[in-house]
């Protein structure tokens, strides 16, 4: 099996340094090796796209040529990272006069569109498997209530196919369910935290955030479970943003397999929501 191009993106070099530490532990028990981009940079995320949409392409455009010259998929956990470099890569693939104009600012890089672009639950599904999954646990985290969260973007590729349902997705739900937690059906899995509104206008974050976490608390859940740096971190952050409430721990996808795998989470120190209380609810199968 090929190796996979993994393309970090800004967040899980910087705030989600654990992000990263986690995928890689996961991905290496299951067997699926990844390499870096090199010479990767930034995509722009939402930041560059509200501001020069064609930077914004040329961003990503550049990183999707690097991972052209080696012939690979590119695997982008982010999920901003990933759509807005799966977007570009459609566009760049079908539009020829966009192509070329593209191709123009990126030079002598080139880009064709001619790869695909691949997120954590894609890998997972695709590289890992349901069966396979499920088969492999070393820890009960049946104890765990857990809610999946989506977030607003991940499967809202507008214009063109997404991997999942794009109003109501349920590839993580199935994955969660391998895993062997108790799945908790709630209405918020892709309700926005705020995004990057955080930066310029923290008190519409923390509205948006305390909602979901309000919903995950009321539905007696224990985690909520995201693959997003951007949600995870919004709303890890709220008690900093101002809840007094209740508030639970916000794992990523990864972690809960982690969970799953060798009972603990090599990022516990990370997260400013503690986490001692749901990894305690795991058990060591047969222990």
């Amino acid at each position: 099996m090929t190796a996979l191009t993994y393309y970090p993106g800004c967040s899980l070099k910087t705030s989600s340094k654990f992000y990263e530490t986690s995928i890689k532990q996961v991905f290496s028990f299951y067997g699926i090796e990844i390499q870096e981009l090199p010479d990767w940079s930034c995509c722009g995320a939402s930041a560059a796209n509200t501001v020069d949409e064609r930077l914004a392409h040329a961003l990503a455009a550049r990183n999707l040529a690097l991972a052209e010259k080696q012939n690979n998929h590119l695997f982008a956990p982010c999920s901003a990272c990933y759509i807005r470099t799966k977007v570009t890569n459609e566009r760049m693939r079908q539009d020829k006069n966009f192509r070329e104009d593209i191709n123009s600012v990126i030079s002598p890089l080139k880009c064709l569109g001619t790869g695909e672009v691949k997120n954590i639950i894609e890998v997972f599904h695709d590289r890992v498997g349901i069966e396979v999954i499920a088969g492999r646990l070393k820890y009960d985290i049946s104890p765990l209530r857990v809610v999946p969260y989506y977030g607003c973007l991940l499967t809202r590729v507008m214009g063109m196919e997404a991997f999942d349902d794009k109003e109501n997705p349920t590839s993580m739900d199935s994955l969660l369910w391998a895993l062997g937690v108790e799945l908790v059906n709630w209405p918020y899995k892709m309700e926005c935290c705020g995004a990057s509104k955080t930066l310029t206008d923290k008190d519409i974050t923390y509205d948006l955030s305390d909602k979901i976490m309000d919903m995950a608390v009321l539905l007696g859940a224990d985690v909520i479970v995201t693959p997003c740096p951007l949600c995870q971190l919004n709303l890890d952050l709220l008690p900093y943003l101002g809840r007094t409430d209740q508030a639970l721990p916000i794992l990523f996808l990864s972690e809960v397999f982690e969970l799953a795998i060798s009972g603990r989470l090599s990022g516990s120190n990370s997260h400013v929501i503690a986490v001692d209380q749901a990894v305690k609810k795991v058990k060591k199968i047969g222990g």
